[in-house]
This record gives C-alpha cells, structure tokens and sequence, in this order.
C-alpha cells in the first residue's frame, strides 16, 4: 500500500554529549548524540513505528597551537560515524508502511558525497523511495591554503537498506573526493567533488556539493 495522508503521534528521548570547542568551527572535541521515537495508535497516531539514530563525531588538530595574534595554521583531521533504523509495528509490508517522509535517506553534501542529494539506495524508476536502516562513515583532513580558505580530502563509506529485518553493512557505496572550505564566523561555506570508485549502470561518476556548516 502507499500511504499519502496520515497523522503521526510520537514521544521520543534525545541524549547528546558536546565536548566541541565550538559548534560552528570546532576545531578540537567531540560530539555523540542518540535518538529514540515510538509512534503508535495508542497515543493517537495513524502510523506505528519505533526509530533510533546515533551519530558520533570527533575532530582532532595537527600541529603547534598558535600563540595569541598569530594566525591558526594547523591542519585538521574528523572523523564521523552515523547510524539509523526505523521499524514498523503496524504489519508485515515492510517499507510500504512508512510514510516516505519517514524512511531514511543518503547520498548528498552531508553523507557519501558522491551522490546527489538522496540518489544513494533504493528507487522506484528514477525515483529514491528510501529505506529502513542507514550507516554513513566519514574522514575528512583540512588544511589551509591563503587566509580562511582551507583546502578538504575527504572519504566517505554508507549503505541504505530497504529493510530493519536485517540491518548490516551490505551493499556499501564509497566517495573519494576533494574539496574547499572558507571559514566564516557562523560556519564554512564548502564546495566538495565527490568520485564514486565502484560506479554502477546508470550512476554518474561522481558528484560536485556545494552547501554550509560542517559535513557531519
């Protein structure tokens, strides 16, 4: 069935840990945070289903620490790790019982960059329709190049599965790419070209990203 009206009612538990020197241009630190959602029709919801997601990110700097005045010339290594399933309790019809605004989605500026934005998974035609279970990996090492313009490499690794039944890192899709950042107060502004290593029938070859704030 394709759901196309419905009403979700959810309660839901977040927990995060923020040791970032900055949550716009960290430079030192780390960051997890989980999630837990249930909806059911107990408390008056159309859709039942229960979703967690996990994401940790860490940033570690590389080389002398800059004395007052001077300009920060260390280069900058991250790592990422995020995860997420959603499950339906209402059936046995698998992702056709969550809403498509529901499922999960990769590929695009933030995860295996690549893909264009949602293009990594499974389709419908043309179309991505989402999935139940997700992995997205990330290492990323900036450097500067003139003032706040930094220079990226990047490689990321993720998977999207159509169903919670059998969540694992099967069918896993890679970009190897290069990138620029220039650093503003309020976050980066990031241009990135992401090269897809084991290319599919029908993918492009790689991807350009253009958007704001950090990839993961």
């Amino acid at each position: 069935r394709i759901v196309t009206s419905y009403f979700v009612s959810s309660i839901g538990l977040t927990q995060s840990l923020d040791l970032r020197d900055s949550k716009v241009n960290p430079s030192r630190g780390l960051i997890f945070d989980n999630t837990l959602d249930f909806a059911s029709s107990a408390i008056g919801s159309q859709i039942d289903f229960i979703r967690s997601t996990a994401r940790f990110t860490y940033f570690q700097p590389i080389g002398r620490e800059p004395k007052p005045g001077e300009p920060d010339r260390r280069t900058l290594l991250a790592f990422g790790a995020r995860a997420g399933v959603i499950h339906s309790l209402s059936g046995a019809n698998g992702v056709a019982d969550i809403p498509i605004d529901e499922r999960f989605f990769n590929g695009g500026s933030t995860t295996v960059r690549s893909f264009i934005e949602r293009d990594l998974g499974p389709h419908d035609g043309d179309n991505p329709i989402g999935g139940e279970f997700f992995t997205v990996f990330n290492v990323e090492y900036t450097f500067p190049i003139y003032g706040e313009l930094q220079g990226a490499a990047f490689f990321d690794a993720g998977n999207l599965l159509p169903s919670s039944e059998d969540p694992s890192f099967d069918d896993m899709r890679y970009a190897i790419g290069l990138g620029l950042r220039y650093k503003l107060p309020i976050g980066p502004i990031r241009l990135d070209y992401g090269y897809n290593p084991d290319r599919r029938a029908g993918e492009d070859v790689g991807a350009f990203q253009f958007s704001f704030g950090f990839a993961f």
